[in-house]
C-alpha cells in the first residue's frame, strides 16, 4: 500500500486520523464529566428519598441503622 501511495497523501491521511482521534477524546472526556456529574444528580435524589422515608417512619433512627447494618431483633437484644 505504500508504494502506491506518495508522502503528501500519507502525511494528510496521518493528520486526518490524528485528528479524528482528538475529536473523540474531547467527546469522550466531555461525556465522562456528564456522566459522572449524573450520577451525582441521581445519588442526591436518592439520599433525598432516603431521608423523607426515615423521617416518615415509625421506627427510630437507631432501628433503621441497625436494619441497614443488617442486624436483626434477636441481634440488637443480644447486645443489651
Amino acid at each position: 500500500m505504500a508504494r502506491n501511495m506518495n508522502r503528501e497523501t500519507l502525511e494528510q491521511k496521518i493528520a486526518k486520523t490524528e485528528k479524528a482521534i482528538s475529536r473523540n477524546r474531547e467527546q469522550y472526556d466531555r461525556l465522562t464529566a456528564e456522566l459522572e456529574d449524573l450520577h451525582k444528580k441521581k445519588k442526591a435524589i436518592l439520599n433525598e428519598e432516603i431521608l423523607k422515608a426515615i423521617a416518615g417512619s415509625e421506627k427510630s433512627y437507631e432501628e433503621i441503622l441497625s436494619f441497614i447494618q443488617g442486624k436483626t431483633d434477636t441481634d440488637s437484644r443480644e447486645e443489651e
